[in-house]
């Protein structure tokens, strides 16, 4: 039925036609709105201010970005109204039916294709009927407060401070019909029919019950919200935890209690184990919990959940994740990708903030400075707590460090704040040359039982304990007695890297450790090249690469089992540039690096470099396929092998060699 038609049709047929599907659980003293004998008075028409058709246009276009939010706007308008009716009750003033049970109904009529919300709140005289609703842009709710506050008293719980939450109703209806009476005793019920592009008009009902009725006939592409199904999925969705009972065809559909209201310690662990399944779907209970609220720089209450455990399958897609915003326990937007750093997107739970207004959308949203300090507020919070959490039990900490440490690592690598870096590296977990395998440590206990003087805070990346010990670059720092972490996650090498310090500690790499050998005699019977001649081999050393393919080559002690090694500034960064170098450029980019950045450190003590330096004089050519093995080899420890299958044609001709195989 048309707009325009439904509007014409008599008052008694309107009132029969679309409240006949009333709901199996009326509101108190409303199942007949009209007496037998009630009046039929003309209605009255009026017009809608002059930029109204404008602003109808921006509600339903461009204000909301999903059109199920009317419900949620009607459901926070139902809610006010009973907030609004709860106060009055409290100042002492008097009200009509002053025992009935406060609570929203919600009702559908796929017949008639209407949805219906009713409440037995504060109901609206003519004169605020006219205000309310025939003013976009005017909140009744915002005139209540000031009122209140001029009056003393506590207003703060009503929600609807909007202005234009009512006429969201028109994204969805093509007729709207609102049945009121105030709660003033001995006030007249009102009739508001609108379209929404006609003005509206206004006439007097009687029998109507304290409260407001809103009957929404449905547009065509609207349908869905005549079933009961779609409409009990949004109402749990956006108004769950609304502070009202909320009965959908004689059902009430919102049970969970809204928890951060609450004093953490009133709440049992059952408790919050059933608002995390809700929210996240999902059967384990919650590994941690934290319930905040601050007051400043942005007024929230918020309760977080961390999971058990990371499905693999989760973690490249996060979109089953994330907290929700409300606002006084009304959902704005459900797993909100702006409240969290990408960092913490494996949390689930809920942030309710009373500075948010329900009618941004998700574009707004994204841009709101209210947003960012909320993100900044939770992101402080959430690092503290896990830092307290890992002092508190440290062995329920690795564990959920081994689960979520992933995302600890994007947070150092993603934050441009040192400070917040630094404080995410706190969380950081390694094995220890100083300490037994599979035994953790953060980087504060390496710095507390650093050798005074120490400045640097030193680590190796391997892909295991025993490949780490066995490294030449962990030999020096070794027989020096420092500590060394050994990082096994290939991510560990870029994230102490980004760090780049840690409390005023240099963060450095056993590869780029400049530490001298410890200051031990040489042992009985060990030779090694006198400098003369070990600068000489050098120098043929380099010849004999190519110095396109190597920066310097020199003599060092800084190992002693080794006949070479390769240190490399900044190697970090260079295996990771490597790695990123697309194939048809890692050829020319490989050799430009290994030109301008390699260094060579021969081990003058070493057996093979010893007989080299005699080699190159007496069999140049296999003391060439040596010198350019040695080299690989030496790349290879450092994790800087380009194509390791290049070796093979080489180390043929060495066994070829030392096999003295005739052809």
């Amino acid at each position: 039925m048309s707009g325009r038609l439904y509007r014409r049709l008599p008052l008694r047929t309107l009132l029969t036609k679309t409240l006949s599907p009333v709901s199996t659980r009326p509101i108190h003293h409303t199942s007949h709105l009209l007496s037998s004998s009630s009046p039929e008075p003309s209605p009255q028409k009026h017009n809608f201010q002059a930029e109204t058709r404008q602003l109808l246009d921006i509600v339903a276009k461009s204000l909301y970005s999903e059109r199920e939010v009317f419900l949620r706007e009607l459901i926070s308008n139902a809610a006010d109204a009973l907030e609004k009716l709860r106060y009055t009750q409290l100042k002492g003033d008097e009200i009509d039916d002053p025992s009935a049970t406060l609570h929203i109904e919600c009702s559908l009529s796929e017949s008639l294709n209407s949805i219906t919300i009713e409440d037995n709140g504060i109901g609206m005289t003519k004169e605020e009927l006219i205000a309310n609703l025939g003013t976009i842009a005017r909140s009744g709710s915002r005139e209540f407060i000031k009122s209140a506050g001029d009056g003393g008293g506590d207003a703060s719980n009503i929600i609807g401070q909007f202005g234009v939450g009512f006429y969201s109703a028109f994204m969805v209806g093509g007729h709207v019909t609102v049945l009121t009476r105030s709660a003033k005793p001995g006030s007249t019920g009102y009739v508001w029919n609108s379209n929404g592009e006609d003005g509206y008009d206004i006439q007097e009902a009687a029998g109507l019950s304290r409260g407001t009725r809103i009957i929404i006939q449905l547009k065509e592409d609207a349908l869905e919200f005549v079933k009961k199904d779609r409409v009990r999925e949004v109402l749990r969705k956006h108004s769950n935890f609304v502070g009202f009972p909320i009965y959908l065809d004689g059902v009430q559909v919102n049970t969970i209690e809204p928890l951060w209201t609450r004093k953490p310690s009133e709440i049992a662990d059952e408790e919050h184990a059933e608002l995390y399944q809700s929210l996240s779907g999902r059967k384990d209970n919650p590994m941690y919990t934290m319930q905040f609220s601050v007051e400043t720089p942005v007024s929230i209450k918020c309760v977080l959940y961390v999971p058990q455990f990371m499905p693999q399958l989760d973690i490249a897609n996060l979109t089953n994740f994330g907290i929700s915003l409300y606002c006084r326990k009304v959902m704005v937007q459900a797993q909100s990708p702006k409240l969290l750093p990408e960092w913490l997107m494996f949390l689930h739970g809920v942030v309710d903030s009373e500075d948010i207004p329900l009618n941004l959308s998700r574009e707004l949203l994204q841009e709101s400075v209210v947003i960012s300090k909320i993100k900044s507020v939770i992101t402080g919070k959430m690092i503290a707590y896990l830092n307290r959490q890992a002092k508190r039990d440290p062995e329920k900490y690795e564990q959920f460090y081994r689960e979520f440490g992933r995302f600890l690592r994007i947070g150092i690598v993603t934050t441009e704040s040192q400070t917040e870096k630094e404080d995410l590296a706190k969380l950081l977990r390694f094995e220890s040359s100083k300490e037994e395998k599979g035994v953790l440590v953060s980087l504060d206990q390496y710095i507390e039982r650093a050798p005074e003087g120490q400045k640097q805070v030193y680590y190796l990346s391997a892909p295991s304990r025993d490949m780490a010990m066995e490294s030449p670059y962990f030999e020096t720092l070794q027989e020096n007695d420092l500590e060394v972490l050994f990082a096994y996650n290939k991510e560990d090498d870029v994230v102490l890297y980004q760090l780049g310090n840690f409390k005023d500690r240099k963060l450095c790499t056993a590869e780029s450790a400049n530490v001298k050998p410890a200051d031990k005699p040489d042992k009985p019977g060990v030779e090694k090249l006198e400098k003369q001649e070990g600068n000489k081999l050098a120098s043929w050393f380099r010849d004999s690469l190519g110095r396109e393919n190597v920066k310097e080559v020199k003599m060092s002690d800084r190992q002693h089992s080794q006949p070479a090694v390769v240190t490399v500034e900044n190697l970090t960064t260079l295996r990771r540039y490597l790695e990123m170098t697309p194939p048809e450029q890692k050829e020319a980019n490989y050799k430009y690096l290994l030109s301008d950045k390699v260094v060579l450190e021969l081990n003058p003590s070493h057996p093979i470099i010893r007989q080299l330096s005699s080699l190159k004089e007496s069999n140049p050519e296999v003391a060439g396929l040596v010198a350019a093995q040695l080299f690989d080899n030496a790349l290879m420890n450092a994790d800087l092998v380009h194509d390791p299958r290049r070796m093979v044609g080489r180390i043929n001709q060495i066994l070829k060699a030392v096999t003295d195989v005739k052809e």
